[in-house]
C-alpha cells in the first residue's frame, strides 16, 4: 500500500508496479479493464511509493470510460518504464487486466517496491487575523481587495521530496520562495505555488530540495479580505522547522 494522493500519513491505497519491456520505440497505449475504479501512472526509470509525483510521465483516471484509465505515451527502447496500477478510492482490492497496443508487443514484469521508508510529519498552526499584513496577490488590487498573508521560514535539515499542505476552513493559497519574498513583486524568487491540490480548497505543494537550508512559505487566501486559522502539515524524509516571519 501507499499514499496515492499527496497528503497521507498512513498508506491507504493498494498498487501494483509493473516494469514495461519495450522492444521497438514508438507510441503505445495502455488500457485497464476491471470492476474496480482504476487509476494508472506511467513512470520513467524509477517509482518510489514514498514520493509518488517524482518521475511521472503521464497519469489517468477515466480516460477509457467505465472508470478505467488509458495512458498513451512515446516509449524508447533501452529505457526503463514502470506502470503503476492502483485505484481511485482507498482500501480497494480486485483483479485487473492491462492491454497494450502499439508498434510491438510489450513485455510486463511485476516488480516489488516498498513504501516502508520512514516518513516524518511536521506541523505548524497559526491564523490570518486583522493584525496580519496584506499584499496584492494577483494583478492590480484596489484598497478593498488586498490579501492577508503569513510568511514563514521553513528550514530543511534533510534533502529529499516533501509535501507541504494546508488544513483550514478558509480557501488557502500557498507559495514557496527561495532567496527572499517581495510583496511588491510576488512573482520574484517564487519556486512554486498551488491552490487546490490538497482538496477541500486547500493547497498542497510537492517540493524537492537538493540543499539543506531555508525557504519561505507564504500562506494566503484565494479570495481577498479573508481571515481565519490554518495549519501547515509537511511529510518528508526529515522534519521541517517553521519560523514565523510575518503575521
Amino acid at each position: 500500500m501507499y499514499c496515492r494522493t499527496s497528503v497521507c500519513s498512513t498508506p491507504n491505497t493498494y498498487f501494483q508496479a509493473i516494469q514495461l519491456n519495450v522492444s521497438i520505440s514508438g507510441t503505445y497505449t495502455f488500457v485497464s479493464n476491471s470492476s474496480m475504479d482504476t487509476y494508472g501512472y506511467l513512470y520513467y526509470n524509477t517509482f518510489d511509493p514514498n514520493y509518488p509525483p517524482v518521475n511521472i510521465i503521464i497519469l489517468d483516471d477515466d480516460g477509457d470510460g467505465a472508470r478505467q484509465f488509458q495512458l498513451t505515451a512515446h516509449l524508447q527502447i533501452s529505457t526503463r518504464y514502470i506502470l503503476v496500477v492502483t485505484t481511485f478510492y482507498q482500501d480497494i482490492t480486485g483483479s485487473f487486466t492491462i492491454t497494450a497496443t502499439g508498434m510491438a508487443p510489450i513485455g510486463f514484469s511485476s516488480i516489488n517496491v516498498s513504501s516502508n521508508s520512514s516518513v516524518v510529519q511536521s506541523q505548524y498552526s497559526s491564523a490570518l487575523n486583522s493584525d496580519s499584513t496584506t499584499y496584492c496577490r494577483i494583478g492590480n488590487c484596489s484598497s478593498s481587495q488586498y490579501y492577508y498573508y503569513s510568511a514563514i521560514l521553513i528550514y530543511f535539515n534533510t534533502t529529499g521530496y516533501y509535501t507541504i499542505s494546508s488544513q483550514s476552513n478558509i480557501d488557502t493559497y500557498g507559495y514557496i520562495y527561495f532567496n527572499g519574498f517581495n510583496t511588491s513583486v510576488p512573482s520574484l524568487n517564487m519556486i512554486l505555488d498551488n491552490d487546490q491540490n490538497g482538496g477541500n480548497n486547500q493547497f498542497s505543494l510537492d517540493f524537492h530540495t537538493n540543499i539543506i537550508g531555508t525557504f519561505i512559505l507564504v500562506v494566503t487566501t484565494y479570495s481577498p479580505n479573508v481571515l481565519g486559522a490554518f495549519s501547515v502539515i509537511s511529510y518528508g524524509p526529515g522534519p521541517i522547522q517553521f519560523i514565523i516571519q510575518q503575521q
